[in-house]
This record gives C-alpha cells, structure tokens and sequence, in this order.
C-alpha cells in the first residue's frame, strides 16, 4: 500500500510559536510537529517559511516510513 496526501499539512497560525533571537531573527515552531522550525527576518516571513518547512518534514516523514504526529494522521490516507 502506498499513503498518500489527502488535504493541508499547514498548520494554522495560532498554533505556531514566535520568538526572537538576539540577533532579531524570529524563528517559528510547533508543538504539534516535533523537529521542525523555520527563521524569518520578520514574523510573516518566519511563519511562512515554518508552513514550507512542515510540508516537507511531513512528506519526508511518510517517505522513510516514520509515524506521522498525531495532529496530522487524519490529512493523509493509505491508498492501494
């Protein structure tokens, strides 16, 4: 069987976390998806980035075989 993406994997923006380092770079993560963050001159850049980011970590996870975080196994489905 092979999975298959069936919706987003963008999470929405309340559910990302905002920082600013020393340097004023705003780096963006999620509890929801463990591993993955993004920096940004600013913070639309940094969420923006972040939502890039998490596609691809939640696409590599389903290409290595790797469980998919539990915020996200109802976007994707096995299909035969």
């Amino acid at each position: 069987m092979e999975r298959g993406r069936s919706g987003g994997s963008s999470l929405p923006a309340r559910k990302v976390q905002l920082r600013q380092d020393e340097d004023g770079v705003w780096i963006a993560k999620s509890n929801l998806l463990p591993g993955c963050h993004a920096h940004g001159r600013d913070r639309g850049e940094a969420i923006l980035r972040f939502q890039q980011a998490a596609k691809v970590h939640l696409e590599a996870l389903l290409e290595t075989g790797r469980p998919i975080p539990p915020a996200f196994r109802d976007k994707f489905v096995l299909a035969a």
